[in-house]
């Protein structure tokens, strides 16, 4: 059925020359198909003519809406050729007739094909890579269906993780594709942060085509983690010795780790191991390591000494190749101790009655810090009488016991002395007793010294 379609029919209908009226009379109508297609739904239609009346149809007809007689033929192929008869039964005299009509349908078709064009996308690329490294991802566009894929688009959503220089989104205009016809393209990204990443590439075009593909990376990365152990509380003159680890809890290798510890000014270097070295310019210490493999820790101890009082902190810090840096403070508290000491002798031993005598009280400061608000009570006998009494604090009392004011501060290893003059009364044993206090010992330090105060009656 293809091209123009052109059914023909003809149509005729005969009619006796007479009739007479109660005397039945048969009207033909012949249908034929003179053109060259099938003519579909062929329908006769005709009308009881006034002045008669209906007896019979051959075939039989249906009778229509408006009471006409309708004969339904189906198709007629070219040549085919028809009949129908109505008998009619006159009544009235004078002429007779009716209008016979045919329908039909003529069936005309076109053919063509359809096409689907159909993408498919193939990203190719490395499963594991480097931080900071250049990947090359591999692209293949396929028109894969049956009709020309047009105005083939490809987007790209960097993810997080990657990096390109004209930004997170990218398109690229890929043109018309034949069927069966492939493209392939190269998509340079680089890895920025280390962890999973999935990059989703979709390929679209015209009439609602569309597909995606997925291309899953990791980011291989080492990283530095800094632990120092050892005394946050040291006191002068002690060694303080100190490990720190450097540990490599990423994915990859660190290369070059450089490891620094800068000491503060109140710790001096002593020694360490592993290499290190020390720079006094600097005060710091120095390790290298070629390799840190991933997951695993390299330590090293440093050894100082405390020589000034004071809050600091040591700090160290490490570096490896692709940027890779890690910091660690420690803080240190470096004090003193203040040890507190006395001495008393009397510079004549032994005395006459009336004699005189002179107890020197010496005080020490042993320790590594200074002490503070040291104060000396001297006790005397009631046989000794005091004369005169001296000291680096003036003396606040009067009478027995003797108590001088408290020295604010007595620095480490410096000395002071307390001088205190009396005299004998009566004879015998006389116990002078003398008493220490400062702010780092609450409890009283008692000494005693005894002297020998003699008569000749």
């Amino acid at each position: 059925m293809d091209g123009p379609q052109a059914p023909q029919l003809t149509i005729q209908k005969i009619a006796p020359p007479e009739v007479q009226v109660g005397r039945p009379a048969t009207f033909q109508i012949r249908l034929k198909n003179t053109g060259p297609v099938v003519a579909n739904g062929v329908e006769i239609r005709d009308v009881i003519p006034r002045g008669a009346r209906l007896i019979d149809t051959s075939p039989r007809a249906n009778p229509g809406v408006r009471g006409e007689l309708v004969w339904q033929l189906g198709s007629l192929k070219p040549g085919d050729e028809v009949s129908v008869e109505v008998q009619l039964m006159p009544i009235e005299e004078g002429e007779i007739g009716s209008l016979a009509t045919v329908s039909f349908s003529a069936d005309a078709s076109a053919r063509t094909i359809a096409t689907k064009p159909q993408l498919a996308l193939k990203l190719v690329g490395p499963s594991k890579v480097l931080i900071g490294e250049e990947v090359t991802l591999g692209i293949t566009v396929t028109n894969s269906g049956s009709g020309i894929a047009r105005r083939v688009v490809l987007d790209e959503r960097v993810p997080p993780g990657l990096q390109h220089a004209a930004g997170p989104e990218l398109e690229y205009e890929v043109g018309d594709l034949k069927p069966g016809e492939s493209k392939q393209l190269e998509l340079k990204l680089t890895a920025v942060q280390a962890g999973q990443v999935t990059n989703v590439l979709v390929a679209r075009a015209e009439a609602n085509v569309r597909t995606e593909d997925r291309w899953d990376l990791e980011i291989l990365s080492p990283q530095l983690e800094l632990a120092i152990e050892g005394p946050k509380r040291r006191f002068l003159d002690r060694e303080a010795s100190y490990i720190v680890s450097v540990a490599n809890p990423g994915t990859a290798s660190a290369k070059h780790v450089e490891l620094t510890a800068q000491l503060p000014p109140g710790l001096k270097f002593v020694r360490t191991n592993n290499n290190g070295q020390y720079d006094e310019a600097t005060r710091s210490v120095y390790w290298l390591l070629q390799e840190l493999p991933p997951k695993e820790t390299g330590t090293v101890e440093l050894i100082t000494m405390p020589i000034t009082i004071g809050q600091d902190r040591l700090l160290v810090r490490s570096v490896a190749e692709r940027g890779i840096t890690a910091q660690k403070e420690h803080p240190v508290i470096i004090d003193g101790i203040a040890a507190v000491m006395f001495e008393v002798t009397d510079t004549r031993d032994p005395v006459e009655v009336q004699g005189e005598t002179n107890y020197e009280i010496r005080v020490l400061n042993q320790g590594s810090k200074e002490s503070t608000n040291v104060q000396i009570t001297v006790t005397l006998p009631p046989d000794l009488r005091l004369v005169a009494a001296e000291g680096p604090t003036r003396r606040i009392s009067e009478g027995n016991p003797i108590v001088f004011e408290p020295l604010p501060r007595l620095a480490a290893k410096a000395d002071t002395t307390y001088r205190v003059r009396v005299q004998g009364l009566k004879p015998g044993d006389q116990r002078v007793r003398v008493q220490l206090l400062t702010d780092e010992i609450r409890v009283p330090i008692t000494k005693e010294e005894s002297t020998r105060v003699y008569s000749d009656q």
